[in-house]
């Protein structure tokens, strides 16, 4: 057989024939156009260099926590990286992906009891990196590369069926959807690790953040029988991939490092590799015609699903080990010198915020960055989050504080300032080891994508009509002050404000449903239980409970949702959707008689929905007491009943004792052991998917205080 020619290290630096082959045989892919993105990026970038104080303050931040990460490696036993006792960081790309902040670290790279080609173990450090937690979706490298060629079809599922020349392209493709400079040449597939993009792992990053510290064949030990837990292999996988994510993670919160697909390194392979490797941040030998990949894959014994298993693959899968569909990747990044450099959302459960420097962390389109606003909000600027998913997600954005409704308006922007003063003010982040993970809504980006405007739109016409959306948004824009009635003023913003509002919920359902967080609290206005299908009332435009109640059927494929409205006032509106509908159960406890004159006992449902409406009036005056019974009494057996998929919280807090609206005596405490009833039948019924919803409530203290004990008892 004919000797197949090494590639030199000349080749390589000067045109790389061999790998340039690789990329031309492959069709070229069509990336998504993100040039009016990185305008805007770059725009933003210029508002921040003119306010010198909020860089400064923000620069030192970061310098001392990337300083922390490089240089806080602390003695261990040998074999364990010095890195593994303090969990790495869960941050977020611009894209929404998930990464783990992996810190500076030495390691024993190999095995003693391994392959030929897995010794002879040797000391390696690994500098700072970021590594994607999950190993990238068919969703993920459909959004930037036309096309999907995976075998097994699913959004969710790993892409694979994978060349080395694809996934370098992949990187590059999401480095510049993202403003950074890609790594790859594709013409000769060098990669130019001072490039700021994301690229492929070395070997050594791969097995450094797999092994998270550990030092035994699998980072769980060296029973084999635990590998189910872990890993889809060839004894549970039914000879399929499988979505990422479903087995338990790593010490370090990363998921699938063994089993599913087999991963690419950045590394050329060579078999005696090791004798050679240099002991410091190696990035493999210089020539070669294969590629490493690491992990095994769903057709993999157990003997190949170990930290240090290591096999050469020709990266247009001539000679394969593994079939195409076995072989997928997930990309790192080089760790940023600077939070400001990394457009990343980084929370923080120290609730870490400087009233000086006004920098809001927002996002548009799902594209985060960092921008000045004119007033103070929660920040959560530097994480010291741990990789479970948290229990409790935050949504909220300064948009919302857009939608002008007048200096003497109850329903005013200084009710979010409240509440986000008071959750800094408190440290919620910190309740009871579990941190709020703050999540940005969709706010309808007019270019589209799947959380653009148009899509928004289609979500919101499943509740109100095509005509009333369109007259809202014509009246905005006319300079209209009032919506349908006197009380729901309007402004220029406002439109675009309430598609926001919905894009909240939605945002935070898509989290929950994706095992981010249990359960959410969404602080947004306007607020949306009045709204009818074709008609605004009480300070309600669009219905966010109730649009997310269909989100949650149509988008999920959930049956039956429960929605919990404990406003003072009765959600007409959020009745009025379901009011023959028997798979949404509607529960209201409210002052009655009161506005808007609905919620009498009577009132039920009809035809097929008939008794999944369920109205508990209350006269003026009641409190704690009346409510919980209310809650024991009719909601809890009933929901058990009716079995939700999902739970929605209208949440409103205007029966607090001291709202200037209501009329009724409940107490920051009394809203803390309804959240805790509703959060207990939700844990029962639908493992815990619960998400809720801000409606009224315009005394700030009551406010603040109700939000405060709400949130706590989400958490606990």
């Amino acid at each position: 057989m004919r000797e197949k020619p090494k590639r030199t290290t000349e080749a390589r630096r000067h045109g790389g024939r061999r790998i340039a082959r690789r990329f031309t045989r492959i069709p070229a892919l069509i990336y998504a156009d993100k040039s009016r993105g990185n305008r805007k990026s770059a725009k933003i970038r210029a508002e921040i260099s003119g306010h010198q104080r909020a860089i400064t303050m923000l620069g030192i931040l970061s310098a001392f926590l990337v300083l922390f990460i490089l240089l806080g490696v602390s003695c261990g036993k040998t074999g364990k990286s010095g890195a593994a006792a303090k969990t790495p960081t869960v941050i977020e790309t611009k894209a929404g992906i998930e990464m783990v902040l992996i810190p500076a670290g030495w390691f024993e790279m190999g095995s003693r009891r391994g392959k030929a080609d897995e010794s002879p173990v040797h000391k390696v450090w690994v500098d700072a990196f970021l590594m994607d937690r999950y190993e990238v979706t068919q969703e993920q490298y459909g959004e930037l590369v036309l096309g999907n060629p995976s075998h097994f079809k699913g959004p969710k599922s790993p892409v694979e069926q994978m060349s080395w020349a694809d996934a370098a392209r992949y990187c590059n493709a999401r480095s510049r959807a993202e403003g950074l400079e890609p790594c790859y040449d594709e013409e000769s597939g060098e990669c130019d690790f001072s490039a700021n993009g994301y690229r492929l792992p070395t070997e050594a990053e791969w097995e450094y953040a797999c092994r998270a510290g550990t030092a035994t064949d699998r980072f769980f030990g060296r029973e084999e029988r635990k590998l189910k837990d872990y890993a889809w292999y060839a004894e549970n996988s039914f000879e399929k991939t499988h979505p990422v994510g479903q087995k338990k993670p790593n010490p370090w919160g990363i998921y699938d490092m063994y089993g599913n697909v087999a991963e690419w390194c950045n590394d050329i392979y060579n078999e005696s590799y090791y004798k050679n490797s240099r002991e410091k941040s190696p990035r493999g030998p210089a020539e070669g015609d294969k590629y490493v990949l690491r992990g095994g894959a769903w057709s993999s014994s157990a003997d190949k699903c170990r930290s240090s298993y290591r096999v050469g693959e020709d990266p247009g899968f001539q000679d394969a080990c593994f079939a195409r569909d076995d072989i997928g990747f997930r990309c790192v990044r080089s760790a940023p010198h600077s939070i400001l450099d990394t457009g990343y959302r980084i929370f923080d459960k120290s609730g870490i915020h400087d009233p000086a420097s006004n920098i809001q962390h927002v996002a548009y389109s799902g594209v985060a960055s960092f921008s000045l606003r004119p007033s103070s909000t929660i920040q959560y600027l530097v994480s010291n989050i741990q990789y479970q998913a948290s229990r409790t997600g935050f949504i909220y954005s300064d948009i919302y504080l857009q939608h002008r409704t007048g200096t003497n308006h109850p329903e005013r922007p200084q009710r979010l300032e409240a509440i986000v003063t008071r959750l800094e003010e408190k440290g919620l982040g910190e309740h009871r080891g579990s941190p709020l993970r703050l999540v940005t809504p969709y706010t309808g980006d007019p270019a589209g994508g799947p959380h653009g405007l148009p899509a928004l739109l289609e979500w919101i016409t499943t509740v109100h009509t095509a005509q009333y959306v369109e007259r809202v948004g014509k009246s905005c824009q006319e300079g209209i002050e009032y919506m349908d009635s006197i009380d729901t003023p309007i402004s220029p913003e406002s439109y675009e404000v309430a598609v926001a509002a919905v894009g909240g919920v939605l945002s935070a359902i898509d989290e929950v449903m994706a095992g981010k967080m249990r359960n959410a609290f969404c602080a947004l206005r306007p607020p949306g239980h009045h709204a009818l299908k074709d008609r605004a009332m009480g300070f309600c435009i669009f219905n966010n409970v109730a649009i997310g109640a269909r989100y949650i059927q149509k988008k999920h494929g959930l049956s039956k949702v429960l929605i919990v409205d404990w406003d003072v006032h009765h959600g007409n509106g959020t009745q009025a959707a379901f009011y023959d509908d028997p798979t949404v159960l509607y529960f209201s406890t409210h002052q009655y008689p009161f506005y808007p004159g609905s919620g009498s006992r009577e009132e039920k449902g009809t035809g097929k929905g008939l008794g999944y409406t369920v109205n508990v009036p209350l006269p003026a005056g009641c409190g704690d007491e009346e409510y919980k019974k209310a809650f024991e009494e009719i909601l809890r057996p009933r929901a058990v009943e009716f079995n939700p998929d999902f739970v929605l919280i209208s949440a409103g807090f205007d029966a607090h004792r001291d709202d200037p609206i209501g009329g009724m005596n409940v107490t920051a405490r009394g809203f803390a052991e309804m959240t805790s009833i509703v959060k207990d039948i939700a844990e029962k019924c639908c493992e815990g998917r619960l998400v809720s919803v801000l409606e009224g409530g315009y005394d700030l203290d009551g406010l603040a205080d109700s939000v405060e004990a709400h949130v706590s008892a989400l958490q606990e």
